[in-house]
């Protein structure tokens, strides 16, 4: 019987997939998303990216969640309720009655914990949030726990403020884990770490029926989840990483949903009646990176002529028109503390660039070494490139994958874009403010202000106390505060843009909506 549906499944995939010129719409049950899957795991304790994220919150239900269109407020999930205690250091939970997983196992107090401790256990990229408010391995044992099966206790190490610690259990990386399943595959202690890769012991409306890397991942509904049947059966993300393509293909109704469409593309469906974009506001920034460990650049000076290098009006009218809004903050606009408008303090001024550079030494110039954190970035940094050399200064660009290098501060000149799943300025705080220390061997890559070897006390003052302080307007008056000293830096990292993720989607599918934090779900999707 299983065989039967699968055969039938597809040949109806297979209609979907045919070339555009055949005018075939998917099936109305199901959604067809074309995105980039050059995702080398599934496990949500190693996530850190847009689609991955998105494939994550589908399979894996969180204790609460945060809705897209109303990111201050944490709704209940696979938790129905919480309390905190009266000197806000601990957080009990009561799990919902009659969740289950898709193996049919119960969801209980006790998978929520190994989840959380898995997470910090294991140290990888998804543990940075909750990391942030003092769980080590050595003590987050005994800090989460199951009570009893409906009941978890967290309680806090260090002081922080509850909501800071609701919004990270939001995230994708703490979706609860079938602890049971996982650790039936289990090898050597490594808390199923290989095995959920590529597979799954899910909590949330679909399970995983297909997964292959650079190819296609398939999810299948949940007709027992505790939020009811989703409507759309099947949900299959493409990997289709041209962007000519993808548009092909969403214009031949072949792809109801379009992640990482190129501005040329973005531009032509802006004409278009039959599909709608999603500008999805991110909490991160497109910035230029100096290295301070470089002697050039620095020089005050230096880093003053490279805020008036980049034409950023231009860009945000051709790659940027869809990617991001001019923004020249460290806090992100709409957030507590954030400016109303835009400052200008950054313009683009080549001859006073060239100015600042003779009175730092440099009458001649520079000659620099430029490196964009991946092929999205390199239009924008050939434009960088460009506008760079009329102020005298010569960026030697070399295209290709350059994180590794930012992480590991062996760049110059850097140029990239960074993402947060916190609702909260906290969480851009700790990548632009927050160095606690500046040694090659602290090794703290996870904090931008540390890869480019910049050092600013007051910033990390204010950072530190905005993580304890409960008290709305105070907390807004300290980003307020990091605002106002960052007006007042030579900073190394020059933010240009605010970030946007644009979503493509065909007007017959509604109830998608694209999530600032990338847990954009699927369980209430319905087409036309």
């Amino acid at each position: 019987m299983a065989g039967a549906r699968l055969a039938g499944f597809l040949m109806i995939a297979a209609a979907a997939f045919a070339p555009p010129a055949s005018q075939a719409a998917t099936p109305p049950n199901m959604l067809v998303i074309g995105t980039d899957l050059s995702l080398p795991t599934l496990d949500p304790a190693a996530l850190n990216a847009r689609t991955v994220s998105e494939a994550v919150s589908n399979l894996y239900d969180n204790l609460v969640q945060i809705p897209p269109d109303d990111l201050q407020t944490v709704r209940p999930m696979l938790a129905e309720s919480w309390e905190v205690s009266p000197d806000k250091r601990s957080i009990t939970m009561t799990m919902r009655e009659g969740a289950t997983f898709a193996s049919g196992n119960p969801v209980t107090a006790l998978d929520a914990a190994w989840t959380i401790q898995r997470v910090i256990k294991l140290g990888q990229v998804g543990a940075t949030d909750i990391a942030a408010w003092g769980f080590t391995p050595e003590n987050v044992d005994s800090l989460v726990k199951a009570v009893d099966e409906r009941t978890l206790t967290i309680d806090l190490p260090e002081p922080v403020s509850p909501d800071l610690v609701l919004y990270s259990l939001a995230g994708s990386s703490l979706g609860i884990i079938d602890r049971q399943t996982a650790l039936e595959h289990e090898v050597h202690g490594d808390l199923a770490r290989d095995w959920l890769k590529g597979n799954a012991a899910p909590s949330g409306a679909f399970t995983l029926q297909q997964y292959r890397p650079n190819d296609i991942f398939i999810a299948q509904a949940r007709d027992d989840y505790w939020d009811g049947e989703p409507a759309m059966q099947r949900v299959i993300m493409r990997h289709i990483p041209e962007s000519g393509s993808l548009r092909l293909q969403i214009e031949a109704g072949d792809v109801d949903v379009g992640h990482y469409v190129a501005s040329n593309d973005l531009a032509a469906f802006a004409e278009s009646d039959e599909v709608t974009i999603q500008n999805v506001p991110g909490f991160g920034f497109y910035y230029v990176a100096l290295n301070m460990k470089d002697p050039d650049l620095q020089k005050p000076l230096v880093r003053q002529a490279f805020q008036h290098m980049m034409d950023w009006e231009a860009l945000s009218r051709s790659s940027m028109r869809f990617y991001g809004f001019p923004w020249q903050s460290i806090v992100p606009k709409g957030m507590a503390g954030a400016p109303e408008e835009m400052t200008t303090k950054f313009n683009f001024d080549p001859e006073r660039a060239k100015e600042l550079l003779a009175e730092a030494g440099y009458p001649n110039g520079l000659r620099k070494t430029l490196y964009p954190a991946g092929a999205a970035h390199l239009e924008n940094a050939e434009a960088f490139q460009a506008s760079a050399r009329l102020a005298g200064v010569e960026l030697n660009l070399v295209p290709g994958e350059h994180v590794p290098d930012f992480r590991a501060r062996t760049f110059e000149v850097y140029m990239g874009n960074s993402g947060a799943r916190l609702p909260d300025p906290f969480a851009t705080a700790m990548h632009y403010a927050f160095n606690p220390d500046n040694r090659d061997e602290a090794n703290l890559g996870g904090y931008y202000l540390w890869r480019v070897a910049q050092e600013a006390p007051e910033l990390l003052d204010l950072v530190e106390r905005s993580k304890t302080e409960t008290d709305p307007q105070a907390r807004a008056e300290m980003f307020a505060q990091m605002e106002a000293h960052y007006q007042t830096m030579d900073p190394a990292l020059i933010v240009f843009f605010q970030r946007t993720d644009p979503y493509v989607v065909r007007n017959e599918v509604k109830g998608y909506q694209g999530h600032p934090a990338w847990s954009t779900r699927w369980a209430k999707v319905t087409k036309e």
